[in-house]
């Protein structure tokens, strides 16, 4: 299972693959050039792309989903994503913005497919032993397990407000436009999450819920 690359700097595990000259990849231009070269199709742009946002993708997808069996199978749709859409970007300067809006958008489109298959399937709890690598014992294990479970029963507009707010740490203004929605509605949204916490602590007392 993969860890919170936030947690642990290790090498990225490309999902896709340079087609041009080795130079490309020691690519230290602007935003603007990168920008440039992906909607030309410059041969080894989706490397740069890759190399260039693969950390901060790979950290979003881990907090809003926690230890997840499809983290990495994620990661590649985003990534794919981003490539068949460059044309979207308008200014060198968004380019972070729209990458980071291009994630949300992918973990919101696979919580909608799951909350989907539960209609017909049990959903699978999340096990304390998933979280193993991510943090240092016992205790923060149990603790996050739970957590990630309680956000498994919200509905996904106040689960991913909640997760972009308090696990990945965005500013609220970010996180409503992540979540494409006013600032009133993000804070409603993360206040619904807090009184679901609240609400659930009696249900998870059963759990040892520290």
């Amino acid at each position: 299972m993969r860890d919170d690359p936030s947690l642990e700097e290790r090498p990225e595990k490309s999902t896709l693959r340079a087609t041009a000259p080795v130079r490309l990849l020691g690519f230290r231009g602007s935003d603007d050039e990168l920008l440039r070269w992906l909607q030309s199709g410059e041969p080894g742009a989706a490397a740069v792309l890759h190399a260039r946002f693969a950390g901060e993708v790979n950290r979003m997808v881990w907090r809003l989903l926690g230890a997840d069996q499809d983290h990495d199978d994620i990661v590649q749709h985003v990534f794919c994503k981003l490539l068949v859409s460059t044309d979207q970007v308008r200014e060198a300067e968004k380019l972070g913005g729209w990458v980071r809006s291009v994630t949300v958008n992918a973990v919101y489109s696979e919580l909608r497919k799951r909350s989907v298959r539960r209609l017909f399937l049990a959903a699978q709890a999340v096990q304390p032993e998933q979280f193993e690598d991510s943090v240092s014992n016992a205790e923060s294990r149990q603790v996050l397990a739970r957590v990630y479970t309680v956000l498994e029963s919200m509905p996904i507009a106040e689960r991913m407000a909640f997760s972009l707010r308090h696990i990945d740490g965005k500013p609220l203004a970010e996180v409503a436009e992540l979540c494409g929605c006013s600032l009133a509605t993000a804070k409603r949204r993360i206040g619904r999450a807090h009184e679901r916490f609240g609400e659930m602590r009696e249900t998870m007392t059963r759990l040892d819920w520290p």
